[in-house]
């Protein structure tokens, strides 16, 4: 039995592995899609053996394989997920996701410039990111997928469909080799891509002006878009983007979304602060909306959708209420030291323990409660009422102490006042 053909009958064993496998990363992907309200079409595969088998024996003509290892270190796309999007500029945003949710062994930005086309063209090609991946942090039962690469093509949907066509026809000719004549179509048509792929960007422009237009955001989708669009491509790329789900299923308790008001956020986005955009602009929002009446009403709201309507959400709303408080008093203390900022300013608490306000053990604690806030909205963990309400209770002992440090006496009463309230 030759190499290929001991390979083949081996893969043939492991099919269904690898199409598992490209299964679970479809999935992820199109989970994180969602999340961050990004169109595209995911679609995944594991190469049929009868077609692998036929591009092995083209390879071998020119580099024979010595042993089936060869081979699998040779065809590293077993597996693959393909990603067609909507919209091209959102290929940054798919390798923020790529780069999250796996492991990245290796990423190939096309067109390369070493690469050498059969037939000289007029146009540049094939314009995509292909990622070499392993799923990561897996449920016990997708364990063994972990040790296995796989890979991912990211491109337009445009682009994928005329990549599609010259693969097949350029690179596996089974009718032969194609003429001029043909070669010169393809590269039209690949010109006609580029074109569509630009039209694509200006309709995703045109689409953000009408949201902004209309003064109103009525889907995730318009969202990531007017977040994507309004704001410096240099945001993006030193800021994850992050859950656009999550912000606006806190803003759609609102019977408007307002263009205009959310405009406002995005000019504080800061590119110092670790926190993504999205949480960067969750905080701001939320932290305004206790100035309004319907404020407490938007939070339940949140918390009856995130956690299902059979759920107690009191101790998750104390505590995160308690937060927001929280913040207001650090956030005088920063005022009144000259710490403030014009752009979105997370409270610290490291500075706090230099002051001598609280102490190191208590600036590790309220990061602590920083992440238990963070995972609570988006979601990740829910802890128990009793320890909820034993954070809530820590949080208000921290925020009086914070507070008598607060020299403006008008703005140490109102938070004073606001704990009592959130207490009773």
């Amino acid at each position: 039995m030759s190499v290929i053909e001991n390979f083949i009958e081996q893969y043939s064993r492991q099919y269904d592995y690898y199409s598992e496998l490209s299964k679970i990363g479809s999935n992820l992907l199109e989970q994180e899609l969602e999340k961050r309200g990004i169109k595209a079409i995911v679609s995944f595969r594991a190469k049929r053996p009868e077609r692998l088998k036929l591009k092995l024996e083209q390879r071998n003509e020119k580099t024979p394989y010595k042993d089936v290892k060869d081979i699998f270190d040779d065809i590293v796309d077993l597996a693959g997920v393909r990603v067609a999007l909507y919209f091209p500029k959102d290929r940054e945003l798919v390798d923020e996701i790529i780069k999250d949710v796996f492991t990245v062994k290796k990423r190939k930005i096309f067109p390369e410039s070493s690469h050498q086309p059969k037939f000289e063209k007029r146009f540049s090609g094939y314009w995509a990111s292909h990622y070499r991946v392993n799923v990561k942090n897996s449920t016990q039962g997708k364990k063994r997928y972990e040790s296995a690469l796989f890979e991912i093509q990211v491109a337009s949907v445009l682009m994928h469909a005329w990549s599609e066509v010259e693969h097949d026809l350029v690179y596996k000719p089974f009718s032969g080799d194609l003429s001029e004549e043909e070669l010169s179509i393809l590269d039209e048509i690949n010109g006609l891509v580029l074109t569509g792929e630009i039209a694509l960007e200006r309709l995703q422009k045109a689409m953000t002006k009408r949201t902004k237009d209309k003064n109103d955001i009525s889907s995730r989708y318009e969202l990531t878009s007017l977040i994507t669009n309004s704001l410096n491509k240099n945001y993006i790329n030193k800021l994850k983007l992050g859950d656009t789900k999550i912000l606006f299923n806190y803003l759609k308790d609102s019977e408007k979304i307002s263009t205009n008001d959310f405009s406002k956020y995005l000019t504080k986005i800061n590119q110092s602060e670790k926190e993504t955009i999205t949480d960067q602009l969750f905080t701001m929002i939320l932290n305004d909306s206790f100035k309004s009446p319907e404020g407490n009403n938007k939070l339940n709201k949140y918390f009856k959708r995130s956690l299902g309507s059979t759920t107690d959400v009191s101790g998750f709303e104390c505590f995160v209420k308690s937060w927001i408080i929280l913040e207001k008093a650090v956030s005088n203390i920063h005022i009144e030291r000259n710490r403030n900022h014009k752009k979105f300013f997370t409270a610290k608490f490291e500075p706090l323990a230099l002051d001598g306000i609280i102490s190191k053990d208590e600036a590790v604690e309220l990061n602590y409660f920083k992440r238990v806030r963070n995972n609570l909205l988006h979601g990740i963990e829910t802890p128990n009422d009793e320890e909820l309400n034993v954070g809530f209770l820590r949080l208000i002992a921290l925020i009086e102490k914070i507070s008598s440090a607060i020299k403006d006496e008008v703005a140490q009463e109102n938070i004073l006042k606001e704990v009592e309230l959130l207490r009773n």
